[in-house]
């Protein structure tokens, strides 16, 4: 390394000895098969997202309804806009996290997969033993 010419003053670092582990075809197989195994979130997003538009559904049947009377108090229609539109928006908004999430979590899945199977083929499976 004291070769090296530099302009400026540069600390140079030394490259660390790359290690390997020895593992066994059995546990990297079990690896594959919990990486497969990874099961995306069971929706709680998606639920959440259920409930909010259930409550956009009653706000709709509300303003309707509210359309209908006579005397209803003046709070009563602009607090039921603003469920109207909250819901609306927090409904859509979760759906989107939901898919995101979703994407997420298979993309990472095949990720590692790929990953391995890179792995896989830098090595020589032929039976060296018998030749």
């Amino acid at each position: 390394m004291s070769d090296l010419k530099f302009s400026q003053e540069y600390v140079v670092y030394r490259a660390k000895k790359e290690g390997v582990y020895p593992i066994k075809e059995t546990d990297w197989s079990r690896i594959k098969r919990l990486v497969i195994g990874i099961i995306p979130n069971k929706s709680l997003f998606l639920l959440l997202s259920s409930a909010s538009f259930g409550v956009f559904a009653s706000a709709i049947f509300s303003i309707i309804g509210f359309n209908t009377a006579e005397k209803i108090e003046s709070w009563v229609m602009p607090t039921t806009w603003v469920i109207f539109f909250v819901s609306l928006i927090t409904g859509i908004g979760l759906i989107i996290l939901d898919e995101t999430q979703k994407k997420m979590i298979t993309y990472s899945t095949n990720d590692v997969l790929t990953e391995m199977a890179e792995i896989e083929k830098s090595f020589d499976k032929s039976d060296d033993e018998n030749k």
